[in-house]
């Protein structure tokens, strides 16, 4: 498995993907240290699991999610 610095996957970006999107997995380090892993997605996988998109959407409680926002923040930050 190879590795990439942080700088290198700013700087080289365009060459770590095309060693990605020749099937190797590339390890990213920041500071010497192991931080995530880049690697080809499998056919048919999606590319990212959405928890967390849509979360108000199926909420009856909250009519106007904006307004029960600005309620939340009044109480740590009262003007």
């Amino acid at each position: 498995m190879k590795t990439a610095t942080a700088k290198e996957l700013r700087y080289k970006t365009s060459s770590i993907l095309a060693n990605i999107r020749k099937g190797s997995e590339v390890i990213i380090t920041l500071r010497g240290k192991s931080v995530a892993v880049l690697k080809p997605l499998e056919k048919g996988e999606k590319p990212f699991n959405p928890v967390g998109f849509g979360i108000w959407k199926d909420r009856t409680d909250l009519k106007n999610p904006a307004e029960w926002v600005e309620e939340k923040r009044r109480e740590r930050f009262p003007k």
